[in-house]
């Protein structure tokens, strides 16, 4: 490295450091300085250290073993893995009441993947996030898993939950490893086991639940935002683009964001292209899924996924023959039901629900990323700090003023939406949450009441 990269190098640590050492994970959201300049220099775009990233996901490891590696795998890796945030969510105060963690937390303790105990083994459900994300995004979910008397897991992908530089060199193999490692870890450690995935995780299990022998303690299926085929229908050149020198990111943003990635290299698109093709319709319809219900969260607008691709994918898994348990398949799809075309399944229990409060009202659409945290979340929620400004990355002007603005659109970003107005803020919470807690406790009730009388 030249004498000017090591200086500039020192200064980027320096500036970092500063800024780390004087905030917290919340104020430093409002530091408007600060954020533009790591969108600009990439502050926190890169790991700190080559960390250990060494474990054999062995089903033999405990699985203590493994989330004493991914926490420190992120305290070493991640550049802001210390640094406070006063982020109580109920699921974290539950982890400092069984002693899994300490209060305040810092970021590690946040984002690095967990396990809420029953004081059994009989049930658990293992949660899978997905790109970019962190178990974090698990965090409001797993309170109703929990109260249903579920131990509930979480894991962290390969490349994840450190800095967004770390997708550059991943490949959806690794995930699915970790995938399968925690699935069958899980099978052996309880009696009845329910999979659920966001977005690329819901990918991974489906993949493995189609290629795997069927284990008929694996009762059922819950995919959030599941990714099946990717809005923008480009992503497949994304591996050839990323091949030449110098062109590595789709996006740089602030990656301010401390539980999700907001920068986006190309790779990343790569391995999550390869993820949904491994569950791409031709494929899959010679595959069998195993005889489990499944229950699904979509969004007519989804800007990431296309929705009608998962509609696809629902109604070629929707087989009686094969699968009895699709008597209770269930659909909860937020939007405008008559975009559900007439070739979907007439049995399949859709559930739409209405804004009924002033929770929803002034949303423009549900976002993919919104379906998974309650609007009472502290950092995602209404009252939460943390503004998704990424339609504005190549136009600084907008882009603060969507960070500063009193009172920003909110909603899906559509190019409708974009254009209608000024500045506008991705959703980043679920105003229907309250009803969708409900519509799982239902399903997971007619899931054991069918599982007792087989």
């Amino acid at each position: 490295m030249s004498l000017n990269g090591i200086l500039l190098t020192l200064t980027l640590l320096t500036t970092s450091s500063l800024a780390i050492g004087q905030t917290n994970c919340v104020t430093q959201l409002t530091d408007l300085n600060y954020i533009m300049n790591s969108k600009k220099q990439g502050l926190l775009r890169f790991e700190k250290s080559n960390a250990n990233t060494d474990f054999s996901y062995q089903s033999e490891q405990a699985f203590s073993d493994y989330l004493s590696f991914a926490y420190q795998h992120i305290l070493a890796a991640n550049p802001r893995a210390s640094m406070p945030c006063p982020v109580l969510t109920d699921t974290y105060q539950l982890l400092v009441k069984q002693q899994q963690r300490t209060s305040p937390p810092n970021i590690v303790d946040l984002i690095a993947p967990f396990e809420l105990r029953q004081n059994n083994n009989h049930k658990a459900v293992l949660l899978i996030h997905g790109l970019t994300d962190s178990p974090f995004t698990y965090h409001d979910l797993a309170q109703i898993y929990f109260q249903q008397g579920y131990t509930v897991r979480t894991l962290l992908l390969p490349g994840h939950g450190t800095a967004a530089d770390a997708l550059s060199s991943i490949n959806a193999k690794q995930w699915q490893q970790a995938v399968d490692y925690a699935i069958k870890r899980t099978i052996k450690d309880f009696d009845q086991v329910i999979l659920g995935g966001y977005s690329t995780g819901a990918a991974l299990l489906l993949n493995y639940l189609t290629v795997k022998p069927a284990n008929p303690k694996i009762t059922a299926l819950m995919l959030f935002s599941p990714a099946t085929e990717p809005h923008n229908k480009n992503g497949w050149l994304a591996k050839w683009i990323d091949r030449i020198p110098f062109v590595n990111w789709i996006d740089k943003d602030a990656d301010i964001d401390f539980a999700k990635y907001e920068s986006f290299p190309f790779n990343a698109a790569t391995a999550a292209d390869d993820a949904m093709r491994s569950i791409a319709l031709p494929e899959l319809i010679e595959r069998q899924l195993p005889n489990l219900a499944i229950f699904s969260v979509m969004s007519d607008v989804d800007t990431t996924i296309d929705t009608r691709a998962s509609l696809l994918l629902l109604s070629a898994l929707h087989d009686v023959k094969i699968r009895p348990a699709n008597s209770l398949d269930t659909l909860v799809y937020y939007g405008d039901k008559t975009t559900i075309t007439s070739d979907f399944p007439k049995d399949y229990r859709v559930l739409n629900p209405q804004c009924k409060n002033a929770t929803c009202k002034n949303i423009h659409g549900i976002s993919h990323i919104a379906v998974v945290n309650s609007p009472d979340n502290p950092y995602y929620g209404i009252a939460g700090a943390y503004r998704n400004c990424g339609s504005y990355l190549d136009d600084d002007t907008l882009y603060k003023q969507c960070k500063t603005t009193e009172k920003p659109n909110i909603g899906e970003r559509t190019a409708e939406n974009i254009a209608a107005f000024p500045t506008f803020q991705r959703l980043t919470y679920n105003p229907y949450f309250t009803e969708q807690a409900l519509y799982i406790k239902q399903f997971i009730k007619q899931v054991e009441g069918s599982q007792d009388n087989q």
